[in-house]
């Protein structure tokens, strides 16, 4: 199942329009700073090592609309990098606690479920078992941050 399922950073195109801006589309300047390591990159779906040039933007990443609909913070790289089109959950936030939150095609969300280290994909299969889930965000426990989306491929 996880082979049927596409995960989602950062579109490309919206961090270039941003980069080309200076300013996320929420008109906050693109400030790059360099990074020590550990920061979730939302462009490339790893965590940042030290030294990379950074930045923190904020980012709505439902395109489906609807009151669910937030903006929050991201870390992405100040500069271009190759993105993620991997095929697999991402390496680096397999073995981190998530909140999966389902939406369905209106944006509505489902349900929420804490996942425990190591038991992501499991739970996004059961998730997606559903046929009314539309999209999944992967987010931070913490700050609720947003991290990544998954939908069907």
């Amino acid at each position: 199942m996880i082979s049927e399922l596409q995960f989602l950073p950062v579109p490309a195109t919206d961090l270039d329009r941003i980069r080309c801006n200076g300013h996320d589309d929420h008109g906050n300047p693109l400030v790059a700073r360099e990074s020590g390591a550990g920061a979730p990159l939302r462009c490339c779906l790893r965590l940042s090592t030290d030294g990379e040039r950074i930045a923190l933007i904020a980012y709505r990443p439902s395109a489906l609309g609807g009151p669910y609909a937030e903006v929050g913070p991201v870390f992405v790289h100040a500069d271009p990098c190759p993105g993620y089109a991997g095929p697999d959950f991402p390496a680096d936030f397999r073995e981190r606690r998530a909140v999966l939150r389902p939406y369905d095609a209106a944006g509505q969300m489902l349900d929420g479920v804490l996942a425990e280290p190591g038991t992501s994909e499991g739970e996004l299969k059961q998730l997606f078992d559903d046929p009314e889930v539309a999209l999944v965000h992967v987010r931070n426990v913490i700050a609720g941050c947003w991290n990544f989306s998954v939908r069907r491929a």
